[in-house]
């Protein structure tokens, strides 16, 4: 990397030591750097200055990293924003992907290498969004350029046959015109005859895409089909058949086979034209060499692949940690001899284990952002069945929705529901020996109802749900409220509780 091509790489941290280490190393590896101290300081320089890459840490004095990573994602989505940071919390990990940065690397960084190849991956991708983005609007271009030229070659070539006796030198020179205009654009523009198949004209663009003359395929029509590579012969076939049959035009990409057994990828339309009576009696159609187009969305695609690999694996140790977390717990416990606290410490384990099964059905389901909660449920109460149920004879009705919620909802839903069953099985059966508990989660309309509902021996007559003792039930109110839901309790031959909150944006129904 030379002086004159030197990406700016601006370190925003407020650690002078970290700054100058990290600006030393970077220096050292080609790029150009800049620093700042605070968030201010940084988005002026990024405004100003508009650097290739930014080194942010997530705690910062004044304006918050979060914030300034929100503000540049916001003004510049594709200036590549890696987070080098000592927190130690997964949340803020989360956090700062699901705001737009593109990696995270904890501090200290045992090895800079680790910090140049995140560069390096983050400034390719960037390049390759960028030109995605120009090739789009490029290709937009010219697609309204080529529809507008199709429309008024249409129109033309109405008149002229409609005029054809009368004005045959003015067809001939209307031809030559129109033939000149396409032997000028990139694309292969071709006409054929409707009942013949013949091609009454070929674009010389067609001799460097296919790597074959244009004189072959005049005189073999077929020579356009026998070239497309054997997997895609068949639909392209197909295609071609519905236009001729039905007169239905078609938009299909395929791959070609060049003499030199090279590939290329097409997309290829076609158009029925139709004389002044209306019958379609010619096909106009043009053909683009998207090659490296295709080659920049694998790139895209491999890319959101390593996103979605990297996501996957921060819940998988999310996971593990609270397993840790909750051994941890289980250990402790085993040195408690008074049953009243061996059993917080077993309440303290299965709300963890109610977040862990949240990061585990992420972790093995394709969609990142939700959880499937008619999943996730009965995993979470045969946990507590199997914890309280004492030998009880525990009777669990469930009617669930197949329901995808946010984690942000799912998380606070799980463990409402871990409190709400494990006061039913501790509680609603005493002196008895078995029971019915009823879990029902729907949603109607723009409201998600949950009920929990026993037939035990129900709540106190002088019970106040705002003055709740116990860790459970304050838990619960707390969670209501993170919520936005509604809580109410039902005395009746049992209890019922019946949470009632706003359907997340994302929350959808399993078709």
């Amino acid at each position: 990397m030379t002086a004159t091509t030197a990406h700016t790489i601006l370190i925003l941290d407020d650690d002078p030591v970290i700054r100058s280490t990290m600006a030393a190393f970077l220096s050292d590896d080609g790029y150009a750097v800049m620093e700042a101290e605070n968030g201010e300081t940084g988005l002026e320089i990024f405004r100003s200055l508009r650097p290739a890459a930014i080194l942010l840490d997530w705690r910062l004095p004044g304006m918050s990293g979060g914030e300034v990573l929100s503000r540049i994602c916001e003004e510049a989505p594709t200036t590549p924003v890696i987070i080098v940071s000592g927190t130690d919390r997964m949340d803020d990990v989360v956090d700062a992907l699901q705001r737009g940065a593109w990696d995270f690397l904890m501090k200290p960084l045992k090895h800079f290498q680790e910090l140049g190849a995140s560069i390096k991956r983050c400034l390719e991708r960037a390049r390759l969004l960028r030109e995605e983005g120009l090739r789009r609007e490029n290709l937009e271009q010219q697609v309204r350029k080529r529809t507008e030229a199709l429309e008024e070659a249409n129109t033309k070539l109405r008149r002229q046959i409609a005029e054809r006796i009368e004005f045959e030198k003015a067809l001939a020179d209307s031809e030559e015109r129109f033939r000149q205009l396409v032997e000028n654009v990139r694309e292969v523009f071709f006409v054929r005859d409707m009942n013949t198949g013949a091609f009454l004209y070929v674009s010389p663009t067609y001799a460097e895409v296919w790597g074959r003359s244009c004189a072959s395929l005049y005189s073999d029509p077929n020579g356009l089909f026998t070239s497309v590579h054997a997997e895609d012969q068949e639909r392209v076939s197909e295609a071609w058949n519905l236009l001729f049959k039905a007169h239905k035009p078609f938009d299909v990409e395929h791959r070609i086979v060049r003499p030199d057994n090279t590939l290329r990828w097409i997309r290829e339309r076609a158009f029925p034209v139709e004389d002044d009576r209306g019958v379609p009696y010619r096909i106009v159609g043009i053909a683009d060499d998207i090659t490296n187009r295709k080659a920049s969305d694998e790139k895209l695609r491999s890319s959101l692949k390593e996103k979605e690999t990297l996501l996957k694996e921060v819940h998988h140790r999310v996971k593990n940690n609270l397993q840790l977390v909750s051994s941890l717990l289980n250990l402790q416990a085993s040195y408690i001899r008074t049953p009243e606290d061996r059993e917080l410490f077993l309440e303290s384990q299965n709300r963890i284990h109610s977040m862990t099964l949240v990061h585990e059905e992420l972790y093995r389901s394709d969609d990142l952002a939700c959880v499937e909660f008619s999943d996730y449920l009965p995993k979470l109460t045969q946990k507590l069945i199997s914890a309280f149920s004492m030998g009880k004879e525990i009777r669990l009705i469930t009617d669930i929705q197949p329901i995808f919620f946010p984690v942000d909802t799912a998380i606070p839903c799980g463990l409402i529901i871990n409190e709400l069953f494990s006061n039913a099985l501790k509680h609603a059966f005493k002196n008895r020996d078995e029971g019915i508990v009823c879990l029902s989660v729907k949603r109607d309309q723009d409201n998600i109802k949950i009920i929990v509902r026993d037939n035990g021996v129900g709540l106190p007559l002088d019970y106040e749900p705002d003055a709740a003792r116990t860790l459970g039930m304050q838990l619960v109110h707390s969670l209501v409220d993170q919520l936005g839901a509604f809580l109410d309790i039902e005395v009746d031959k049992g209890t019922t509780f019946i949470i009632t909150f706003h359907a997340p944006n994302r929350c959808t129904l399993v078709s």
